[in-house]
């Protein structure tokens, strides 16, 4: 088994194999990858990584060819197309690509496709890390390199293009003057085929109340119930309610709204987070009772001191520390709901947000252009970098299908009923067409 180490000096991780000997190139990894990565997607991708070269490790079929992880791109294809069909059970399907490589389409398992992208991310990731650091020498097992040329160029005809027709380049797309995008094209070995991201569809409004009641019949002190109130008052990641820090809430002047970082922001606070009330009020409480070092910023008595000196986070461990979302959720949120038969995780909250959201939007336009305003409004509270809603509309179709199901059932019996009724012919009585199968069976026909 692979396992993670805490280490010293340069290196602060150490990688060591199943026989507890140091893996220079996942050592490396888990010790340099931060510098294009967030700390968290790093912390995922060690997961995968260490998981995957253990498997490979011990598979007899993978000894048995001498396939090596760190060999050349045909070896590390086979390791991993071993993997996905004998472990995942997927599907995998000779294709070519714009620039007529070889590559394959995987056909995901049901319920498997969020393992399998973390999992190509996260060797594409590795590879790319060691290609840069002169520690892998063969091609990208992952990339194929003439269709990320072709691609290059065809971005710059696309760019081009808009140019010549407008006589300027594009304006961000944040702007909302120009709708374009650079083309979206991959030049990925392995494409995960019919893979559509589906997000759950919670549509319980008594979902905040359920889990707010189980919390505090189990002991959640008073940042435990801020911190949740937060989650559903506002649809944010957990990394991201965590994270909020006195000067995040400063901008509103410690009333309801933070500024908060996004998915790929690297720590940017590049949204706006809005808490109800009664959050307010237990966000105060929990400050007053149990951060009281806080309060003469609150009250205006001491100023913040500068963000890179001292952030001064919202919620901390009792030892002091900042809260990670890992800590809450291990120790704060998984134990308390599981005991009481709720199976829910704190990115589910999110989705319930969005539910809710949704059915007050559809529910109170009052036209198709007060509808288009305010689901592009929740894009933008959300921070979706791209469009979401079309996910989250079919998410509504497919939750909604057995209601239409029965809808249409009931419409059908119900017209049934009506023939029925509006028949001539009594059911004592026997029917014309009863009476000619009864004369050609000979009188032997029993209706």
């Amino acid at each position: 088994m692979f396992r993670l180490r805490r280490g010293s000096g340069d290196f602060l991780f150490h990688v060591t194999d199943s026989q507890g000997l140091p893996h220079l190139p996942l050592t490396v990894y888990a010790c340099r990858a931060d510098r294009y990565l967030s700390p968290a997607t790093v912390k995922a991708y060690l997961r995968h990584l260490l998981a995957f070269f253990s498997w490979a490790g011990q598979d007899e079929t993978v000894k048995r060819q001498h396939w090596d992880l760190l060999g050349n791109s045909s070896q590390v294809r086979a390791v991993l197309e071993h993997f996905l069909t004998t472990q995942l059970h997927c599907t995998l399907f000779f294709a070519r690509d714009l620039s007529g490589e070889d590559i394959r389409k995987v056909q995901v398992t049901w319920g498997k496709a969020h393992r399998i992208n973390h999992l190509l991310a996260a060797l594409r990731s590795f590879y790319q890390l060691l290609i840069s650091m002169q520690l892998y020498s063969h091609l990208h097992p992952l990339d194929l390199p003439q269709a990320k040329n072709m691609i290059a160029e065809i971005r710059l005809q696309h760019l081009d293009d808009f140019v010549r027709i407008n006589q300027r380049p594009p304006m961000p797309s944040d702007s909302g003057i120009d709708h374009w995008r650079p083309l979206r094209l991959t030049s990925s070995y392995y494409r995960i085929k019919d893979n559509q991201w589906i997000p759950e569809y919670l549509d319980d409004p008594k979902l905040m109340g359920h889990v707010l009641a189980s919390g505090e019949q189990a002991g959640w002190n008073l940042q435990d119930i801020a911190l949740v109130r937060i989650l559903f008052d506002t649809g944010c990641r957990i990394h991201e309610a965590c994270a909020l820090t006195m000067h995040d809430w400063k901008v509103s002047g410690f009333r309801n709204m933070f500024l908060s970082m996004s998915k790929g922001s690297r720590g940017k606070r590049v949204k706006n987070i809005i808490i109800t009330d009664k959050t307010l009020k237990v966000l105060l409480r929990y400050i007053r009772n149990d951060r009281p070092e806080l309060l003469p910023y609150l009250n205006g008595r001491s100023a913040l001191p500068p963000e890179n000196v001292h952030r001064l986070p919202l919620f901390c461990t009792k030892r002091g520390h900042p809260l990670t979302p890992d800590n809450f959720r291990r120790y704060r949120w998984t134990p308390v709901l599981a005991a009481v038969g709720l199976k829910i995780r704190t990115h589910q909250v999110r989705h319930w947000f969005v539910t809710m959201a949704l059915n007050e939007i559809h529910r109170n336009a009052v036209s198709e252009a007060d509808l288009l305003q305010k689901r592009t409004a929740l894009q933008v509270l959300m921070g979706w970098r791209s469009n979401m809603l079309p996910a989250y509309d079919q998410a509504r179709q497919r939750h909604d299908l057995p209601l239409l199901a029965s809808a249409i059932h009931t419409y059908i019996e119900d017209k049934q009923l009506e023939a029925q009724a509006a028949s001539d012919v009594p059911d004592s009585e026997e029917s014309q067409g009863s009476l000619m199968l009864k004369e050609m069976f000979g009188g032997n026909y029993e209706r």
